[in-house]
């Protein structure tokens, strides 16, 4: 028995040592943003953090709140953030805070760091490295300037 007698600790370590299922997503093309196709024409599934990088795109794209279709907690709120008059300093703060609220809501990813900003013509690209439960990467994602 636990410090407090109202608090079951068995219940609560066995749902901590209950594993979360394979992270599985649709295969997605970055560069024609559409599905990937096997040989056959059939779209397909992959695993792991190649799951979790498409997933990682799609809540950084998507606006928060914008479309019901998503949960509250799915998508971020760094669209109009970029171009605005701020201080370098103060925006890369901001994107920081964005992208963390923005992907820490998935159970799979457990550390984001060492963010890195760099400023290009028409927005700014940010890279990271993302721990989740499959491993590290590296995850790049350009923010596009709202015009």
């Amino acid at each position: 028995m636990g410090v407090f007698p109202f608090i079951n600790t068995e219940t609560a370590q066995e749902a901590a040592s209950q594993s979360l299922p394979l992270f599985r997503e649709y295969a997605y093309d970055f560069e024609n943003h559409c599905l990937k196709q096997d040989s056959t024409g059939k779209t397909y599934l992959v695993e792991g953090n190649e799951a979790l990088r498409i997933w990682i795109y799609f809540a950084l794209a998507t606006a928060r709140y914008r479309y019901t279709a998503y949960d509250t907690a799915f998508g971020s709120e760094i669209e109009g953030l970029v171009g605005q008059p701020m201080g370098d300093e103060v925006t890369q703060m901001e994107l920081e805070r964005y992208i963390t609220e923005a992907l820490m809501c998935n159970p799979y990813i457990e550390e984001l760091s060492d963010f890195d900003f760099t400023l290009l013509r028409d927005g700014i690209e940010a890279s990271f490295n993302c721990r989740t439960v499959y491993g590290s990467d590296r995850v790049s994602y350009e923010i596009k300037a709202v015009v």
